[in-house]
């Protein structure tokens, strides 16, 4: 089963079309791992974020699980938040 048959995938897809694409186009590359960093972080200076639906934030975390495991050479050197909880 490939990522794009998830259900987190799904649940991001859902709410979120144009997040999925990038996930789509930057899974197995360093970009994803920059994607994700991007959407955890604020780093906005314009307006701040409101943030994701609770369902989206887990399903992101579940994703960026499981490109870990895919492609462990790609994981963070400097562990997300959520990271440190696994």
């Amino acid at each position: 089963m490939g990522f794009q048959d998830d259900a987190d995938f799904a649940t991001v897809e859902a709410k979120f079309p144009n997040i999925a694409n990038k996930i789509r186009v930057f899974w197995g590359n360093p970009e994803f791992v920059s994607l994700i960093l991007e959407l955890q972080q604020d780093s906005s200076s314009d307006r701040p974020r409101v943030g994701f639906p609770f369902d989206v934030l887990m399903a992101l975390q579940s994703l960026e699980q499981l490109h870990d495991i895919e492609f462990p050479h790609l994981k963070r050197k400097i562990p997300s938040f959520w990271q440190t909880l696994r």
